[in-house]
């Protein structure tokens, strides 16, 4: 019996012992590498970096989890993360070719061509026969001297290499940076004579029909042939299916990307591209359908996650966005894309700073990340920090000098910034890069007429229609020009010509409705609007147009209809929510106008007008008092000069019995809204109360002078009558 106790007792200790292994730090750093390495064998480099990650919580110098995270960045095409653990393996291990070569490619990426052309001379010093080094070499050409140089040093190389169709594609590239499109066009060929069997081949010569040729049957052709080399889960394959979409067959793109997924249920790339597509055609539930099985093999499918979080915002499910994007980030806090599309949600939510703080992460991480460099940009510019913007938009444009974009947004930089003759000139070099595209002329009109040159910049917006006949932004630009000169005639005649030009454009029948109705003229306004709205029914502004215009002619029904319309169209529109709202509040429905403000506050909880309207109604009509005094501060919070906001606030605290606090508010309400009589109303009645009955009766006096109809008017009869 003590020999089993002890035997027991020795089992006990033996296995606390490989338990406490287990935990050690070295075996948690191997079970992560491991982890690691099997997801980065299965091309999951989303789940492998975060193993990597693990393991350089525990061990800051592991070369190998460095080399592996530079590594899984690289394959995902994110070289800012790559770049600091490739620099650091580089540190690590110098004569680790691999690293050397990656590092070197991700130069090449960023046009930092001296230290590219370093790279690739490190390691062909080391292996004069190193193939990828000298195709590194060759890719880090750029002068003409450099580019002659390289096709030298290839020809001297054809007898070891010639039979790789890489090294063709390589000359091709060359021949390209000299301009000499038969010669490339013959070295791609020659690429697929000389290795019948490479995708790589198949793929440039695809890539070179479709960019350089815009041939788009032989580009198919040639990237058909590559896909069908390559096995289903491959990425020559989503390569095809990226250019069915491209060129406008996303049901050939979709059948594609579901066969892949069929025969390769492990290869996500296909599973994310097929939820992909959905979303950018809106799609939002054949999306989440197609993100499904992906959740069931991995609940925190980085990609996955991104996409969902991207069906929500299409959506306008902000919260719901903002969680997924931010659940993304707790994994991986250094992905820029979910770091950009998490600054979209926040300026979803009405949330601009906290926007711009994740697109100044985004851009740190990835400096080269376009989209969110020109939206900080745009946001920099909304507040007011138009040199930050010229700044980052003159760096991104002296290292992409063909981003048509940057050019458009700096341009406007320097029109917020008061600069017209250097917005002009940033604007000609848009129109130099794509003189076909109508948004250059137009731009430069805008500068010119920002510097008084009203005759060029008319003949620039013309020019841009010309360009462009359904474009409604130069034919604003002309009708507002055409009205400041106090011509009215003119803008109508212009929309009217432009309508015959372009007869089923509803933005121009909206235009010219606009015209009518700013000359005061409704009764023509109304047609143009319904033409627009037959034309596009999606036109939500026309809905909301001819609301307005029916509530000013007394025909309330008629504008209930055509809001309720506009919110078929958008469901979450607020402005149509606001003026139901208002229109039934107006009737003295007021259960319905507080649904109606009651649905605006739960779409944006933060919207003044319906905060301060339902405050309002919530107090006068029976409801929460309570929660009338938060909607009230809430309103005054958001909207601290709005008199008509600080009178409900103040009106509501009278009701209360805080009379000092509410004068003050009424007052400030009163002095804004010199004739309003409800608002005189509410003063005479605090004064009144406050013991001060001089001017109880002279606020009193003039509500009932402004009107004899509004609520409160017999309480003030009664109290002048004492």
């Amino acid at each position: 019996m003590r020999d089993l106790r002890r035997s027991i007792s020795l089992l006990l200790v033996l296995g606390m012992a490989t338990a406490g292994c287990a935990r050690s730090p070295e075996a948690k750093k191997a079970r992560w590498l491991g982890r690691g390495d099997s997801y980065f064998g299965r091309q999951q480099y989303r789940e492998a970096i975060i193993e990597y990650r693990n393991v350089l919580r525990i061990d800051a110098s592991s070369a190998r989890a460095m080399q592996q995270l530079g590594f899984a960045y690289y394959q995902l095409g994110e070289s800012a993360q790559a770049y600091p653990f490739l620099l650091k393996a580089k540190e690590l291990d110098p004569n680790n070719a691999e690293v050397r070569l990656k590092l070197g490619t991700l130069y090449f990426a960023a046009r930092q061509l001296k230290e590219t052309r370093e790279e690739a001379n490190f390691l062909l010093e080391k292996d004069p026969k190193n193939f990828d080094a000298l195709l590194l070499f060759a890719a880090s050409a750029s002068t003409p001297k450099e580019v002659a140089a390289a096709i030298r040093r290839l020809e001297a190389a054809r007898a070891d290499f010639g039979g790789r169709a890489k090294f063709h594609i390589a000359l091709a590239n060359l021949y390209l940076r000299n301009q000499d499109m038969a010669a490339a066009e013959g070295s791609f060929k020659e690429a697929v004579a000389t290795e019948p069997m490479s995708i790589e081949g198949h793929t440039a010569l695809g890539d070179f029909y479709l960019l350089r040729k815009n041939d788009v049957a032989r580009a198919e052709q040639e990237y058909k042939a590559a896909a069908d080399l390559a096995p289903f889960g491959s990425a020559a394959r989503i390569k095809l299916a990226d250019f069915y979409f491209l060129i406008r067959r996303p049901e050939a793109a979709k059948q594609l990307l579901a066969e892949i997924s069929e025969k390769a249920p492990k290869f996500l790339p296909a599973r994310h591209r097929l939820a992909e597509i959905a979303v950018v055609e809106q799609k939002y539930d054949e999306s989440l359908k197609a993100l499904e099985p992906i959740f069931e093999e991995n609940p925190s499918d980085l990609e996955g996650l991104l996409l969902r979080g991207r069906v929500h915002l299409g959506k306008r499910e902000t919260t719901a966005a903002i969680q997924d994007f931010q659940k993304v980030l707790r994994l991986e806090p250094r992905f820029a894309r979910a770091r950009y599309q998490l600054a979209l949600a926040q300026l979803q939510a009405g949330n601009l700073q906290q926007a711009k703080g994740e697109l100044k992460e985004a851009t740190t991480i990835d400096p080269n990340f376009t989209d969110a460099v020109l939206l900080l940009a745009e946001l920099d510019i909304q507040t007011g920090a138009h040199q930050p913007a010229i700044e980052a938009l003159e760096k991104l444009i002296a290292k992409q000098p063909r981003t048509l974009q940057a050019y458009r947004v700096l341009g406007l930089a320097y029109l917020a910034k008061r600069e017209p003759g250097k917005a002009t000139g940033t604007f000609r070099k848009f129109v130099a890069l794509a003189p076909k595209d109508p948004h250059g002329p137009y731009l430069v009109g805008l500068g010119l007429r920002a510097q008084g040159k009203w005759t060029e910049a008319k003949q620039q917006f013309e020019e841009a229609l010309a360009l462009a006949p359904d474009a409604v932004e130069p034919m604003v630009q002309l009708v507002e020009m055409a009205l400041t000169e106090k011509r009215p005639q003119a803008a109508l005649e212009r929309v009217k010509r432009q309508i015959a030009v372009v007869p089923r454009s509803g933005a121009l029948q909206y235009l010219l409705a606009e015209v009518y109705l700013g000359q005061g003229e409704r009764a023509q306004a109304e047609a143009p609007y319904l033409k627009a709205i037959e034309l596009e029914p999606r036109l939500v502004g026309a809905y909301l147009q001819l609301g307005r215009l029916y509530v000013a002619s007394g025909r309330s029904s008629q504008a209930l209809a055509k809001l309720n319309d506009a919110l078929r169209v958008d469901p979450k529109n607020l402005v149509a929510h606001m003026l139901i709202g208002s229109i039934y509040q107006q009737e003295g429905d007021i259960s319905k106008a507080q649904e109606a403000y009651e649905k605006v506050l739960a779409l944006n909880p933060r919207f003044a007008p319906a905060a301060n309207n339902l405050a309002y109604l919530y107090s006068e009509h029976g409801g929460d008092r309570e929660k009338a005094l938060q909607l009230a501060q809430t309103a005054k919070e958001v909207l601290p000069e709005d008199p008509r906001v600080s009178d409900t606030l103040g009106w509501i605290l009278y009701k209360r019995g805080v009379y000092q606090r509410a004068l003050g508010l009424v007052q400030e309400g009163a002095a804004k809204l010199p004739d309003n009589p409800e608002v005189h109303y509410h003063l005479g009645m605090i004064q009144y109360k406050l013991g001060n009955s001089k001017a109880a009766k002279q606020s009193l006096s003039r509500a009932l002078h402004l009107s004899s109809k509004f609520p409160g008017a017999t309480e003030a009869r009664s109290i002048l009558a004492e």
